[in-house]
């Protein structure tokens, strides 16, 4: 058992915020913390990943935040609205300072929005941005974005890495080197960088004067592991407090030291198979149905996830309903779709419906950077074999899978993970479903175009009452599941471990992406 460490730390505040020598009592001393990789560079805009947002949540902040639940709330912008459907207005907390000192303004909100949509910078977030038309300072503590078009998407923009405040300042001053170790980013969180060696490690200190609740951590070093085995065999030695993005498949190994704690979440992600639409074999929709009674969704959740996940009746795993519905009331609304239960019998009972009554052979292309789905084919590969339909996998390198499913030619069967970057309902219809997305640089690989489906999605893009959204969800998915251009096959969990000295209340899927260290972390009861 490791030891439980408390210590108190005095500092001199400026006189000029409290007049006085004052101690900060921090609950637990330092935690060292793992992750499988770390970033050249902490400028976000240009190193877009979750190693890169889970320090650099802990330092800057959007003027929205992720909620436990996933739900949006208030982060550095106490309030916003929707003042009509392409105008949102945001209203700063007051008492808002960066690490050195400087005053959150509206000027640094829209000084980091401008430097996005700018396409000279370069930014790899400038895509949460297209819609924006102008972003304006109205005063020291409001900030006024005009859409092109009614977009319930945009909320999202402030609260995900794409709205992490930067001073003005260090914006206006260039960027070349910002990010480095002599030029680290300043942010309003409740933490700062002290320390970085690009893809070692990173230091980070408590600020004193956090304008939210006092951080229970006094110090975090984060450095990276990449072996999942190395992280391990730290973790057992004491060496780390903790690591996310843990295996599924290791989960039980993990499990096996009592002095580590395995907690899980839902991630969100989606694993999905789709089939051209479009083209033969899977023009037909008699294919297409023996295909879905052949994706044993139950067995792969429980052998290759060892029971961390969920098997998936449509594309959005029942908490991306958030804020519309509740993952109760998600799953209960799948329970009204038409369903395709495992069945060797009623998958051969479709394909001699169909235009390939001796089934045919397909070669289904796939990333090598991703083993879980290389084995969620095996075993497609093995049921649809009873039926007559041969199917071949094309290990192909990640970057090259990447390109080809991009070019969206002779697309075929294909196998896919996506996560999200926030929780909406209509983020993966959009993605998956819209036809807007059927053609080259699309998401959609079904090339699936149902204008019914299409207007359901944007009515639901558009409108803000969550009544009204799920209604015109609901609709869409019963569409949807009738034409099957998409199977659905099964969400994992995010996995995190943590030295059972600790505790974490607040883990979920966007660990990356909020303050991880402020989410009911502390010292185990």
């Amino acid at each position: 058992m490791r030891n439980r460490v408390r210590k108190l730390i005095f500092t001199l505040p400026a006189l000029a915020f409290a007049g006085m020598v004052h101690a900060q009592d921090y609950e637990v001393d330092q935690i060292t913390w793992a992750l499988p990789s770390l970033p050249e560079t902490l400028f976000i805009p240009h190193a877009w990943s979750t190693g890169n947002g889970a320090i650099m949540s802990l330092v800057q902040e959007g003027m929205l935040a992720f909620a436990d639940d996933l739900s949006l709330t208030e982060g550095v912008a106490s309030s916003w609205e929707f003042v009509d459907p392409t105008t949102v207005r945001f209203t700063l907390r007051e008492g808002v300072t960066f690490s050195d000192g400087t005053p959150l303004t509206s000027e640094d909100v829209v000084a980091t929005m401008r430097y996005h949509m700018d396409d000279a910078s370069g930014s790899q977030l400038a895509t949460f941005y297209n819609n924006v038309l102008s972003v304006e300072a109205n005063g020291d503590h409001e900030v006024v974005v005009k859409l092109s078009e009614p977009s319930v998407q945009f909320q999202y923009t402030p609260a995900h890495m794409s709205g992490f405040v930067f001073e003005a300042s260090q914006l206006n001053e260039g960027v070349d080197t910002l990010g480095a170790p002599d030029n680290l980013p300043l942010g309003t969180g409740p933490y700062e960088v002290v320390e970085f060696e690009p893809g070692e490690s990173v230091t980070l200190k408590a600020r004193d004067d956090y304008w939210g609740e006092t951080p229970v951590v006094g110090e975090i070093t984060i450095v990276a592991i990449p072996d999942a085995q190395s992280r391990f065999l730290a973790m057992r030695s004491g060496d780390i407090d903790g690591t996310f993005n843990l295996p599924v498949s290791d989960v039980d190994q993990w499990k096996s030291v009592s002095d580590i704690d395995i907690v899980t979440a839902p991630s969100l992600a989606t694993v999905i198979v789709s089939m051209d639409t479009t083209t033969a074999p899977f023009d037909d929709i008699h294919v297409r149905r023996a295909v879905a009674h052949l994706v044993d969704r139950d067995g792969l959740v429980n052998a290759l996830l060892t029971g961390n996940g969920e098997a998936l009746a449509a594309v959005n795993p029942p908490e991306m309903w958030a804020g519309v519905l509740s993952a109760s009331e998600a799953r209960e609304f799948y329970s009204e779709l038409p369903e395709y239960d495992f069945s060797l019998e009623l998958a051969a009972e479709e394909l001699a419906k169909s235009a390939h009554p001796d089934g045919f052979d397909i070669t289904v292309p796939v990333s090598n950077a991703r083993p879980e789905l290389v084995t969620t084919l095996q075993s497609l590969g093995q049921n649809l074999s009873q039926i007559g339909i041969n199917l071949t996998i094309q290990e192909l390198d990640h970057n090259q899978w990447l390109a080809q499913y991009f070019r969206h030619e002779d697309l075929g069967m294909q196998v896919m993970v996506y996560y999200p970057d926030y929780a909406d309902p209509a983020n993966y219809p959009y993605l998956f479903l819209h036809g807007d997305n059927a053609e080259q640089d699309g998401m959609n690989a079904a090339n699936y175009n149902n204008p019914q489906v299409d207007a359901l999605i944007d009515k639901a893009n558009s409108e803000s009452d969550p009544s009204v959204r799920a209604e015109a969800l609901k609709e869409m998915f019963q569409i949807a599941q009738e034409d099957l251009p998409v199977v659905s096959a099964f969400t994992p969990y995010s996995v995190m471990a943590i030295s059972s000295d600790y505790k974490m209340s607040g883990f979920n899927a966007f660990w990356y992406n909020v303050p991880w260290a402020m989410r009911g972390f502390g010292l185990a009861d």
